[in-house]
């Protein structure tokens, strides 16, 4: 096992390059913190999947992360294909539930330090395929929003004007208005989308 000190890592549930931080972000410095070489297959589904690792694994990295300011981050590491370097930290059943990219210099003294590695083999039990969301951290983080606004409004009249502002046209089914747009919102974003956003932002804070 090799380890790397003095980086620092930014969690996110989903995977975030560096230029897309954002500077209230919980961002962590890390003093030390174990380091695996594997394979690139393993390493797209680390990145894009959500994946469960044995417990062995996880016993592995138990332990073995330090921060300058002494607070747990949890069962963390760090993974490499050789090419690219991402933070992942786990829960106690071994369910990769976030990642991190790191700062651009960063990652390629980490890629320096793995010349002369053996590719780990880290014991994947199950992988969960993710739908490829194109869309960047802003537009999905409007998603969420959106979705989660739709989803929680009981106020049947907002949701109809709502309905109405998107598709122009008159619909008075409250199940059919909710499943159209979270659907929309979902699979096809675009710029009307980000305009619905905004009218919705309005609605959002007039209502609390």
């Amino acid at each position: 096992m090799n380890f790397i000190y003095d980086i620092v890592l930014n969690f996110n549930e989903d995977y975030y390059s560096f230029f897309e931080w954002d500077k209230k972000d919980n961002i962590i410095n890390i003093k030390k913190i174990p380091l695996f070489l594997i394979d690139k297959d393993t390493f797209q589904n680390m990145k894009y999947n959500k994946v469960t690792v044995s417990k062995d694994f996880i016993e592995v990295i138990r332990d073995r992360t330090f921060t300058y300011s002494r607070v747990k981050v949890g069962l963390v590491a760090l993974v490499t294909n050789g090419k690219e370097v991402m933070g992942v930290l786990f829960n106690d059943k071994g369910v990769l539930i976030k990642k991190s990219s790191l700062l651009l210099d960063e990652e390629e003294e980490v890629i320096d330090e793995i010349n002369y590695d053996k590719i780990y083999d880290i014991d994947i039990i199950k992988v969960q395929k993710k739908k490829v969301d194109e869309t960047n951290r802003i537009e999905k983080e409007k998603k969420k929003f959106l979705i989660k606004f739709i989803s929680k409004e009981t106020n049947n009249i907002t949701l109809k004007y709502l309905y109405y502002d998107y598709f122009e046209e008159e619909e008075d089914n409250i199940e059919l208005i909710k499943n159209k747009l979270i659907k929309e919102i979902k699979n096809n974003w675009s710029k009307k989308l980000n305009k619905f956003y905004d009218t919705v932002k309005i609605f959002n804070k007039i209502i609390n």
